[in-house]
């Protein structure tokens, strides 16, 4: 009660203290009075106290987070981005005693995360469909403790995978350890997939976007080690599993350093491993330690003969005989078949690096020339795709006498070269420092721990770019003295953000002046396809679009579209533009599908007709 009674005060203690102003045009405060968000300031995608979008084309998207009032403690809310549809799910534990949500992660069009509904059973594995009835506890794991289950990650269409701890784990060793569990989100479908010592959320993941557990394809690497020690020479290195006991294994010893602390001449350390990203579902992109090289990209497909250091960035050991390490940091999205990172090369310092995560493929560009531009760094930060090319912050000088020297500012990136986007705060000493850059509704969103006009007044606001080629805009004013946002989501095209200045979440409405979906289109659901498979689905469609017999209309369509053909029509299926199948209709009367209640997107169509011809098509839904 003490505590809760702490967090209120400091809440209204922050609301007095916060300068309000007008909201801009589109942007909508969505907590009720007397309400504040517990959502984490962290960079990283996974995070203890997480924003979390969940959603289906057909049942649309919303954010689960949770929240505190005077007579609720911290529970879980769900918002669709309106006031009025931004409300509590459910008191899970009845009072104003907290539910202690942690580690929100989407599972479909659900959420899974921990929690407590009272202390008898402990902090265990809940999931939510953003209704009170269907919130419920999956399973009670630990029956005399608490589980704390986290690193959720969903492997396939119809599982997640985490680590918990149940009463055997926890005497497993010296301390309690986490086992891997997988789910389909029924009590009868969660169970135990291998007593193996898993290690969440892995070393060295800061505000560095990604960590420990990753999945890629329908499998998921993860930090861990083996749960009886006992004779066990190496340190946490990477696994695998595919849901199974027999599909869950160590993946490669990678670093065999002495364990000099163990003293046996046989133990060797952990290689540190981090930043782990989904390669196209093909492999695995990461950061690993080494004796041989020290910190390098590396890339895994799962085996150990497949898992390798894909460049030696440094290829020179210090005085102990330890590789130098170049370093493999800030990873942003994938783009044009690179992986793109920060790392070093001697020749030119900490600077931007790619890679197609083939065995010695890489590439980069020195940002920072300044003499000796080795010693000068430009320290790019996470990008995003947009516009066509890849988006990031870098800085290149910050020195007033040196021309070319713009500060911390947006840099483009065509897989090729680099050059500056803008220099919105002109000058060496001006930074713009872009944070958590996002692509939603067609635009790109940041926020800048820089100050735009020299005065500190537009720190930490919220800004937004229409095209690679435009200049951004200022579109949030909470505080005069700074909106510190933090927490950037695409909700559907909508942007939702939240500030520290007052604990709110804010969504922010805007579609750019001809705006088209497919230019920059909005990512909500998971891919699970590679490349090849991509491509073949693609040149399926493009043997079918050459086909004019068939056409759809009307497209854009709002409500209906129907097929143009001479053939009356079998069925037809709608997928997103990443595979995932959205409904199916069975000979549609007339030819034509009922389309209401879908969300605004470029969807593909797949189209069988009574000759048994199969053609594709593509809708935009407005």
């Amino acid at each position: 009660m003490l505590k809760q009674t702490l967090l209120l005060s400091a809440a209204a203690f922050c609301s007095l203290g916060a300068v309000a102003q007008a909201l801009p045009e589109g942007t909508s405060s969505l907590l009720p009075a007397g309400v504040t968000a517990n959502i984490g300031q962290e960079k990283v995608y996974y995070k203890q106290k997480n924003l979390c979008v969940a959603g289906s084309p057909e049942k649309g998207y919303r954010a689960f987070f949770s929240a505190t009032d005077a007579d609720h403690g911290e529970e879980l809310w769900v918002t669709d981005g309106t006031p009025d549809g931004t409300y509590m799910v459910k008191d899970i534990n009845p009072g104003v005693a907290t539910s202690e949500i942690q580690w929100l992660t989407r599972f479909n069009d659900k959420v899974v995360f921990s929690a407590k509904d009272s202390e008898d059973t402990g902090s265990e594995l809940w999931i939510s469909d953003g209704t009170e009835e269907g919130t419920y506890m999956v399973k009670d794991i630990h029956d005399f403790g608490s589980s704390n289950p986290l690193a959720f990650c969903q492997m396939d269409e119809n599982h997640f995978v985490f680590f918990a701890t149940d009463g055997e784990s926890e005497f497993a060793d010296s301390t309690p350890q986490r086992w891997l569990w997988i789910s389909d989100g029924t009590e009868e479908g969660t169970k135990m997939v291998k007593a193996v010592d898993c290690v969440f959320p892995g070393v060295e993941d800061g505000e560095h976007r990604f960590g420990a557990i990753c999945r890629v394809g329908r499998k998921v690497f993860f930090k861990g080690n083996e749960s009886d020690k006992s004779g066990v020479t190496h340190g946490e290195e990477l696994w695998v599993t595919d849901g199974t006991e027999a599909g869950t294994y160590l993946v490669k010893d990678i670093n065999t350093e002495p364990d000099k602390a163990k003293d046996d001449g046989m133990s060797t350390l952990n290689p540190a491993l981090c930043h782990m990203v989904n390669f196209y579902n093909e492999k695995l992109f990461f950061k690993a330690w080494s004796i041989e090289s020290g910190n390098e990209p590396w890339a895994s497909d799962g085996t150990e003969e497949g898992t390798y250091e894909i460049y030696n960035t440094i290829p020179t050991v210090n005085a102990n005989g330890l590789g130098e390490g170049g370093g493999t940091t800030m990873v942003g999205e994938l783009y044009n078949g690179y992986a793109v990172f920060r790392g070093r090369i001697p020749a030119i310092g900490n600077e931007l690096l790619w890679t197609n995560c083939e065995p010695g493929n890489m590439g980069w560009w020195d940002i920072n020339t300044i003499e000796t531009t080795d010693t000068h760094h430009s320290f790019p930060d996470p990008g995003v795709v947009f516009d066509g090319v890849y988006m990031f912050c870098a800085n290149s000088g910050t020195d007033a006498t040196i021309e070319g020297c713009y500060g911390g500012e947006f840099h483009c990136f065509d897989g090729e070269k680099v050059w500056l986007q803008d220099d919105y705060a002109p000058g060496a000493s001006g930074c713009n420092w872009v944070k958590e850059p996002i692509v939603a509704g067609g635009s790109l969103y940041w926020w800048n721990e820089g100050s735009l006009d020299g005065t500190g007044a537009t720190n930490t606001k919220l800004h937004r770019l229409d095209s690679k080629d435009g200049k951004g805009t200022i579109v949030s004013n909470i505080d005069a003295n700074g909106d510190k946002v933090y927490s950037l989501r695409n909700l559907n095209g909508d942007l939702l953000y939240t500030s520290s200045v007052n604990n709110q979440l804010y969504c922010y409405h805007y579609r750019q002046p001809g705006y088209d979906p497919a230019k920059n289109p909005d990512v909500m659901e998971p891919e699970y396809r590679t490349r090849e498979e991509i491509k073949d689905d693609a040149s399926i469609g493009s043997i079918a679009a050459a086909n004019t017999l068939v056409s759809v209309s009307p497209n854009p369509a709002s409500t209906y579209f129907t097929v143009n053909t001479n053939s009356q029509v079998e069925a037809v299926s709608i997928y997103t533009t990443a595979g995932a199948l959205v409904k199916t209709v069975a000979a549609p009367a007339d030819n034509t599908v009922e389309i209401g209640g879908m969300a605004p997107g470029l969807y593909m169509l797949s189209i069988e007709t009574a000759d048994n011809n199969h053609f594709k098509s593509k809708l935009i839904v407005k």
